[in-house]
């Protein structure tokens, strides 16, 4: 019998990689997870984000070719898929002419708050033994592993009610966007990855529900980084992102790994910043300077505080974490961990949240008595 996954609903999209939730995107020269997988070639999107056809009959032809999947097999699924006028709604951005306002101090202030902290606390004392595990696995510390589960669903509680073959195909065929037509593209190949974890047993394409967008568990992975990331964390022989913690724990720790993330490093470095920070700010989501070239242009490290291995190599960047509401503008020196982060979710804002929900985290480990690493 196959096993079905209760998917969760994001927090609002605009982009996704391994979840569904959004803040400030940012922009970005190249395609997500284009990660190398040795001799079987590239994963991820490296691999997934490829052409599919908007027609439906060249698209069940084409997926499959792509993953050796009977036609009547897809047909038979592609036959079920309606569109859901919610999902159209709730994927249209809000905001004059579409845009969505940017407003730091309140998206963190949906995330950093008592709820998640307490739940949080809750969750790591609960599961610490698999999550010391994951981190000395993977190097990624189990404060941004639970601040990350925290962030995408509150710890399992919030689940979704949408059948995810609609969500996928409603979004991949009829919700197209001039502007974007690679979103639409990239739910295509969404779909194309849940009918072939369907055709293998590993995901019931016809019973999964939850996210407007497709995502599943508790750490909202889409069907691509299922496939690509997932982790039978719990040796059960199966992967369950909705009901096994474990699995969902190893995976999100294995996600950020192959994503870049280096041990011993932290989110971001204790460095003051020059006046002129904004000039330093690229908007990509990769590393951009050296230690050196950040010093040269007026980067000071801060009192008391060590280096680390970030000092080596282009590790750095400068990101603004801007309020438009309140007319600011937070700098912050990024590491290449901080980049990480948002090849889960391409969004600054995210990315910060989640590392700050961990700070938040770990401090509170530190104070029961635990030593824990702390993000930053």
């Amino acid at each position: 019998m196959k096993r079905s996954f209760a998917l969760l609903l994001p927090v609002l999209l605009l982009s996704l990689s391994a979840c569904s939730s959004t803040g400030q995107s940012v922009s970005s020269t190249g395609r997500q997870d284009a990660v190398s997988a040795g001799s079987n070639g590239p994963a991820g999107w490296a691999a997934e984000n490829r052409k599919l056809s908007a027609d439906r009959n060249t698209f069940i032809t084409q997926v499959a070719e792509r993953h050796a999947i009977p036609k009547a097999h897809i047909e038979k699924l592609m036959a079920t898929a309606t569109v859901d006028d919610r999902v159209i709604r709730l994927m249209t951005p809000k905001g004059s002419g579409g845009r969505v306002t940017r407003a730091w101090q309140s998206y963190r202030n949906r995330f950093v708050e008592p709820i998640r902290l307490r739940k949080g606390t809750a969750f790591w004392d609960a599961n610490r033994q698999v999550l010391n595990r994951a981190e000395k696995t993977y190097g990624v510390p189990a404060a941004v592993i639970t601040a990350i589960i925290g962030v995408e669903t509150v710890y399992g509680e919030q689940t979704g009610s949408f059948r995810v073959m609609d969500a996928l195909y409603t979004l991949g065929f009829h919700h197209p966007e001039p502007n974007r037509p690679e979103k639409s593209q990239m739910f295509r190949n969404q779909l194309a990855a849940l009918l072939d974890l369907d055709y293998r047993d590993k995901v019931d394409a016809n019973a999964a529900t939850g996210s407007f967008a497709g995502a599943i568990g508790l750490p909202q992975f889409m069907p691509v980084s299922i496939e690509h990331y997932a982790v039978d964390g719990d040796n059960d022989g199966h992967i369950d992102l909705r009901y096994s913690t474990q699995d969902a724990i190893l995976s999100v720790a294995n996600y950020l790994a192959k994503h870049g993330w280096r041990a011993d490093t932290p989110v971001f470095a204790p460095v003051t910043l020059p006046a002129g920070a904004a000039a330093l700010v690229d908007g990509g989501l990769e590393p951009t300077f050296t230690w050196s070239q950040l010093q040269s242009r007026g980067a000071t490290l801060r009192p008391g505080a060590q280096g680390g291995n970030w000092q080596t190599g282009k590790e750095l960047g400068v990101i603004d974490l801007r309020d438009e509401i309140r007319g600011s503008n937070e700098y912050r020196t990024a590491t290449r961990n901080f980049f990480a982060i948002t090849k889960y979710n391409r969004s600054y804002f995210y990315a910060a949240s989640v590392a700050d929900l961990a700070h938040g985290l770990a401090e509170r480990q530190r104070s029961s008595g635990h030593q824990v690493t702390m993000p930053y």
